[in-house]
């Protein structure tokens, strides 16, 4: 939320975050399209990692919707 609060202030037109495919679990569906939801594991060991990834993209379009604040998420897909 840092970051975004940053990008608030300075007037930043854009904020880019990074992730993978990795974070919404073990695809039924591969390549996967933007439209899937994923298959996650709520109590895995990765879990913690997967659901800070998932709550970072949802503040990033928070922040987009309300403030508008220009966002990319390109999500790299993991082999």
């Amino acid at each position: 939320m840092n970051i975004l609060g940053l990008a608030k202030r300075v007037g930043a037109k854009r904020i880019l975050l990074t992730s993978t495919s990795k974070v919404y679990g073990d695809p039924f569906l591969h390549p996967q399209e933007e439209s899937y939801w994923g298959k996650v594991n709520l109590i895995g060991v990765r879990s913690c990692y997967d659901e800070g990834k998932r709550v970072a993209e949802t503040l990033m379009f928070d922040y987009h919707r309300k403030p508008g604040i220009g966002i990319a998420l390109p999500t790299y897909i993991c082999l």
